[in-house]
C-alpha cells in the first residue's frame, strides 16, 4: 500500500493506493496542516479499511512550494517512516504538476512554472514526457521578463503547466505563444502512483535520513557563485 502526500500548494492532497484502488482526501488552504494532517491520514486509512502498518512506501512532494506546510509534512513523514521502517520516494513540485496534467503519449517540450512570490517564478523545461521521470535538476529562478528576454523558450511548440493563473500570462509585448496552457486543473494521481512504482522498480526510493526539501532559491544561488 502506498501513501502519497502533497502539501506544496494551496490545497493539500493525501492519497492512498490499495490493491489498485485510490482513496483521496484534500485539505483546504485555510486549514493549518499541523492540525489536520494526522486526522486526515486516519480518515483516509479508515476509508480504505487499512491501518498505518499496511503502508509500505510513502510518496512525498519535496517542493518547492508552501514552506511551512512542507516543513510540517516532512517532519510527519520522517516520524512515520521511522516508526514503520519504510522508505520514501520523493517527487518535486515540477514533476507533480507535469504528471498530474499530461499523459505518457505527450511529446512536445514542456515548461512547468511555479509561483515563487516576490515577482519571481520557479521553472523547469522538460524536452518530453519521459524526461519528467528522469530527475532533471536544471531548476531555474527568475522574473517572468528574464525568462522571456533570455529566449529560454526557443521556437518549439510548448506546453505551459503552471500552478497560478496570474503568472506567465503571455501578451503581445512578449510575443510568446504557447501551444497549450494548463493551470493545474487536473489531479491525475494514477500517473503519480505509476511514477512511485517506477522508482521502486529502479531502486530509487530513499532512506528517510536522505530526504530533504527542495530549496530552489538556495540551489540557484549556489550555482551562480560556483
Amino acid at each position: 500500500m502506498i501513501l502519497f502526500i502533497n502539501t506544496a500548494f494551496d490545497k493539500t492532497v493525501l492519497a492512498l493506493k490499495k490493491n489498485k484502488k485510490l482513496f483521496v482526501e484534500e485539505i483546504n488552504e485555510d486549514t493549518k496542516i499541523s492540525q489536520k494532517l494526522v486526522e486526515q491520514i486516519d480518515i483516509i486509512l479508515k476509508k480504505a479499511g487499512a491501518k498505518k502498518k499496511d503502508i509500505k512506501i510513502i510518496g512525498f512532494n519535496s517542493g518547492p512550494g508552501n514552506f511551512t506546510s512542507l516543513r510540517v509534512s516532512l517532519t510527519f513523514i520522517k516520524a512515520m517512516s521511522y516508526y514503520l521502517n519504510i522508505p520514501v520516494v520523493t517527487l518535486n513540485s515540477f514533476q507533480v504538476l507535469a504528471l498530474s496534467n499530461l499523459d505518457k503519449s505527450y511529446t512536445n517540450p514542456i515548461i512547468v512554472s511555479i509561483d515563487a512570490r516576490m515577482n519571481e517564478i520557479f521553472w523547469v523545461r522538460y524536452r518530453n514526457y519521459s524526461e519528467i521521470i528522469s530527475y532533471n535538476e536544471n531548476y531555474n529562478l527568475s522574473s517572468e521578463s528574464e525568462l522571456y528576454e533570455k529566449n529560454n523558450l526557443g521556437n518549439d511548440q510548448l506546453t505551459l503547466v503552471k500552478n497560478n493563473r496570474n503568472i506567465l500570462n503571455a501578451d503581445e509585448k512578449n510575443q510568446l505563444i504557447f501551444d497549450k496552457i494548463i493551470i493545474d486543473n487536473k489531479n491525475n494521481l494514477g500517473n503519480i502512483f505509476s511514477f512511485i512504482e517506477y522508482s521502486l522498480s529502479k531502486n530509487l526510493e530513499k532512506n528517510i535520513d536522505k530526504v530533504n526539501l527542495l530549496y530552489v532559491r538556495n540551489d540557484v544561488a549556489k550555482k551562480k557563485h560556483e
